[in-house]
């Protein structure tokens, strides 16, 4: 993550979503190093405050899944969306949202669960509650980009 950015709701962001991914199998390093982007296969994690509402309409974020290493967060829209006690969840969701486009290496949404396309009122209510859960496809195609991730290194981001 990018200098700058609120240390509470990302801490409280970072450790749900790293549960959310430990309760399928994988574990999740989170580094605020400004040498992490260098370490192979690191993903990298920018947050928009101010995004135009002109760019990716109405969405929370964005990955870059088919370059493997990028994604930018609409920390404006996130906090705007919810109460802010709540951010700090929504975040966790969308992060885990978008990592997991990095990790199953395509652009694919499910018909439920985190990995939905857009989120209702009623998932933003029930995230609230528990977290959204992954699909058994996602879960498989998370685990087979990882493997693939696992034999073919990236190289350094520049």
């Amino acid at each position: 993550m990018n200098s700058g950015f609120d240390v509470v709701p990302l801490g409280r962001a970072e450790k749900l979503a790293s549960k959310m991914f430990a309760e399928i199998g994988v574990e999740i390093e989170w580094s605020g190093r400004a040498d992490c982007p260098s370490r192979s296969g690191a993903i990298v994690v920018t947050v928009s405050y101010e995004t135009p509402g002109r760019e990716y309409p109405g969405a929370y974020a964005f990955a870059k899944p088919y370059e493997a290493t990028h994604i930018v967060v609409f920390w404006d829209r996130v906090r705007h969306k919810v109460p802010p006690p709540r951010a700090p969840t929504l975040l966790a969701h969308v992060l885990v949202h978008e990592i997991t486009h990095i990790l199953q290496g395509i652009n694919r949404h499910s018909e439920t669960g985190v990995m939905k396309a857009g989120w209702s009122d009623d998932d933003l209510f029930q995230m609230g509650k528990k977290p959204l859960e992954f699909t058994e496809d996602d879960v498989l195609l998370i685990h087979h980009g990882i493997s693939a991730r696992s034999l073919a290194p990236l190289s350094p981001v520049k």
